[in-house]
């Protein structure tokens, strides 16, 4: 079986909106949606979260997800000027 891995930045620091990823939207937090999706996919084998934030953390560990991993971001590669690439590497 292929392996095919969805990465998804989530931090803390939302200039607009703070913290939210974790703000209701229709019932579920945002990442939710997003989360639920990619555990529903059948082409998509791992969901790996890059975050900064604890709230999003235990967020995403109450969902309850077999297919998503929560990668601690360090907090050098979670601010404003730090792009997708750095959440990656």
């Amino acid at each position: 079986m292929r392996r095919v891995v969805a990465f998804v930045p989530a931090r803390c620091g939302s200039k607009s909106i703070p913290l939210k990823n974790i703000k209701l939207f229709y019932g579920q937090p945002l990442i939710a949606w997003c989360l639920n999706a990619l555990e529903a996919s059948r082409e998509i084998s791992d969901v790996i979260v890059s975050t900064d934030c604890d709230d999003i953390a235990q967020t995403m560990e109450s969902l309850d997800l077999a297919k998503v991993k929560i990668f601690r971001r360090s907090p050098e590669f979670a601010g404003d000027t730090a792009s997708t690439e750095d959440a990656i590497m």
